[in-house]
């Protein structure tokens, strides 16, 4: 029992660092120098970061349904090439608890109606293998 609970520990602890260092600074390469005549970019003023993408948000679901939502397996629904329809219906009803889930709830529960037209908008269009 005790190895169990180390190993949900262990789990957690690797979770929480995935989810920070995805909020950590990324080093780029140095910068070039810009053509003669090309204008420099001006840097962008600070504000609001811009809205992660359908596709970025939908990697959230990689590690049970799959790269792109094309695992095919007994227990996970693929989620490539679902009707969008579907796919919101499904995240709104697993995050307002109309639906039944172990995990899932707490998944949805995380994504606005937005971030979950902009998954359903791309998995619409990931096709199926």
């Amino acid at each position: 029992m005790r190895l169990h609970h180390l190993t949900l520990a262990l789990i957690g602890l690797v979770f929480a660092i995935g989810l920070l260092g995805a909020n950590a600074p990324v080093f780029a390469a140095p910068a070039t120098p810009a053509a003669v005549g090309t204008p420099a970019a001006a840097p962008l003023p600070p504000g609001p970061k811009a809205q992660p993408s359908g596709a970025a948000m939908a990697q959230t679901c990689a590690g049970c349904h799959g790269t792109d939502g094309r695992l095919q397996a007994a227990a996970f629904m693929p989620l490539a090439g679902m009707p969008k329809a579907q796919f919101v219906q499904a995240m709104r009803d697993f995050r307002d608890g109309k639906r039944p889930a172990t995990l899932m709830r707490h998944v949805a529960e995380g994504f606005s109606d937005g971030e979950i037209d902009a998954m359903a908008n791309y998995f619409v269009n990931v096709k199926p293998e």
